[in-house]
């Protein structure tokens, strides 16, 4: 997800932290179909009607196939898939927290998870996990961990993401320069981004946005900086490295290689890559279908792998879940269909459908296969060198709510992008300090 829509993320996190006392309970989506005198396993079964929220349209034609084939081997349990925009997805879930509405079974990010499970608002399979209903040592990249906070177990793993360099090769052939390949470094792409650059035609070679995730935390790893430092007890914007690089993506906008951060606040970079206004961006695996569904740039785009920097190429990995509500009126059937989206045949339909990269070990191949005319192996290939999504502490919900607040005035040109970084190191260090 782009760091737009993860600070939307955090701030509703961070106003569901200040409520969990007020949780209610009670879910009060039923859904039962037909009443019957026993429940799931025993008797005569209920049909019933589960609800399943993810955020991600492009996704939703996936998980609906998934549903489906579920349905087919629970015949008394149909599933409804609700999309929500991630912009309100986190407001949502926030407020059915509290009220003890929760969707039965609904995607959960890294970045959340903490205060979900803090929250008692998801439910625990721990007692699932150790009688062997689910082996988490299934899934890829050790995704089976991100989940669990003092020693339970709460999530799924469904897929993971990584980060690569999308590139509108009708622009590069135009100009006639070779398309990127995995001998670039952040030099090249800065020379490049500046040939391809027609500031007066309104089209750039890059977009050099303030992002995090599929933005600067890249460079900064690249270049020898940090995040974060190993035990996530001390932020390393204020590093030298991490200033260089900093200063790097900026120089793309001062150079006028890049629009202006006033400009891809207006439209983002993504919205003007997909017009066929930039040349170069980075975006995440999961965006590819939202490039592809653009009918200007379908068919005139491609991948590569991210540059190398001082310090070889920087990646940042995260991975969503599925989890299932503490509340739920049916966490029996919400069990069963949780069971099922952790499955290798769930893994196979989200691959086959191009929806993701699967989580579940030895399926990507599909979702690589899945447009062949892409060169969607670059995701997959970086999975092995990149770097965990630092939302690992509790004082992540704090400090990443602020960041933007700060590098919006370095990226706008109020403050210089060195006073910036380390204005966010000094915000880090005291959110990690409070958090103690």
């Amino acid at each position: 997800m782009n760091m737009r829509k993860k600070l939307a993320a955090a701030v509703a996190g961070a106003l569901l932290v200040s409520s969990l006392a007020l949780a209610g309970c009670g879910n009060s989506n039923d859904g039962d179909k037909a009443a019957g005198s026993a429940s799931a396993g025993g008797g005569a079964q209920k049909n019933v009607t589960i609800s399943y929220t993810i955020w991600d349209k492009n996704q939703q034609p996936a998980m609906e196939a998934i549903a489906r084939a579920f349905t087919e081997q629970h015949p008394n349990i149909e599933v409804k898939v609700d999309a929500i925009p991630w912009g309100e997805y986190w407001t949502k879930m926030s407020a059915a927290a509290q009220a003890g509405t929760l969707p039965d079974v609904f995607w959960m990010h890294a970045g959340q998870f903490n205060k979900y499970a803090a929250g008692r608002f998801l439910e625990p399979i721990t007692d699932k996990v150790q009688a062997g209903e689910i082996d988490l040592n299934n899934y890829a990249s050790g995704l089976g961990s991100i989940y669990t906070l003092d020693g339970e177990n709460y999530g799924v793993p469904k897929d993971f993401d990584t980060i690569g360099l999308a590139y509108n090769k009708e622009l590069f052939d135009q100009a006639g320069i070779p398309y990127p390949d995995d001998t670039w470094d952040y030099a090249k792409l800065a020379e490049v981004a500046g040939q391809l650059s027609q500031p007066d035609k309104g089209i750039y070679g890059f977009g050099a946005k303030m992002d995090t995730q599929a933005g600067y935390w890249n460079d900064m790893l690249a270049n020898g900086g940090r995040i974060l430092n190993e035990d996530m007890t001390k932020s390393g914007y204020d590093e030298p490295a991490s200033i260089e690089a900093l200063k790097a993506r900026y120089r793309m906008i001062l150079d006028k290689a890049s629009p202006t951060h006033q400009q891809m606040t207006d439209t983002d970079s993504v919205e003007m890559f997909k017009s066929g206004k930039l040349a170069m961006i980075f975006d995440g695996s999961w965006d590819n279908g939202n490039l592809a569904s653009s009918d200007i740039i379908k068919d005139k785009y491609d991948w590569a792998p991210l540059p190398k920097g001082k310090a070889g190429r920087g990646n940042i990995i995260n991975g969503l879940g599925n989890v299932m509500s503490a509340k739920g009126k049916h966490k029996e059937e919400s069990w069963q269909f949780l069971k099922f989206l952790g499955s290798k045949e769930a893994a196979e339909i989200t691959a086959r459908m191009g929806a993701a990269i699967p989580a579940f070990k030895d399926t990507q191949d599909a979702w690589v296969k899945s447009k062949p005319d892409l060169n969607l192996q670059v995701f997959i290939d970086q999975a092995a060198d990149a770097t965990p999504y630092p939302s690992g502490s509790k004082s992540y919900p704090v400090w990443f709510a602020k960041e933007s607040e700060i590098m919006s005035q370095a990226w706008g040109g109020a403050i210089s992008i060195e006073e910036g970084a380390k204005k966010v190191a000094d915000m880090m260090n005291q959110a990690i300090a409070d958090a103690k």
